[in-house]
């Protein structure tokens, strides 16, 4: 409960201090939606997070999609967009003594990033470990960076 109560600023606003009223507003109910997860609001949506990265010879995407079947993940590339989407389901149920719980929770989700056009399409592959989607894009040998040192002449 103690989340929601306001401190009472040192210096009361002024009457005609309209900013300092709207300053207080705004963080009452920044402190009152802080609790919730932004995909309460989002129409059953889920959002994973993407990670991606930029390696040597590679470029890596990470999605974090816990609680989710392997099964019900699609990836697809279409006109250099990768498109990684699917389907949470979830349903728990208990007996106990007296009562019967049964909780659903389905959402879909859908992630789609632009790809590069160093990459080679027909090498890229993907694995599901422990709720993390890892995929691995290979770079086109000729862009594949090499690193060398330039020697600085004086005059």
């Amino acid at each position: 409960m103690s989340r929601f109560l306001m401190k009472k600023n040192e210096i009361e606003p002024k009457a005609n201090d309209v900013w300092g009223l709207q300053s207080d507003i705004n963080r009452l109910f920044d402190a009152f939606m802080s609790p919730f997860d932004e995909s309460v609001f989002n129409n059953n949506k889920v959002m994973p997070k993407l990670d991606i990265a930029e390696l040597k010879d590679k470029y890596e995407i990470k999605a974090e999609l816990p609680g989710i079947d392997e099964n019900d993940i699609n990836l697809s590339i279409e006109d250099g967009i990768l498109k990684i989407s699917g389907e949470k389901k979830s349903e728990t149920e208990n007996k106990e003594k007296g009562y019967y719980l049964k909780e659903c929770s389905y959402g879909s989700f859908s992630r789609s990033v632009r790809l590069p056009d160093n990459i080679l399409e027909d090498k890229i592959a993907a694995k599901f470990n422990k709720g993390v989607l890892t995929i691995d894009m290979p770079k086109k040998a000729e862009t594949v960076s090499k690193s060398r040192k330039i020697e600085i002449s004086a005059k």
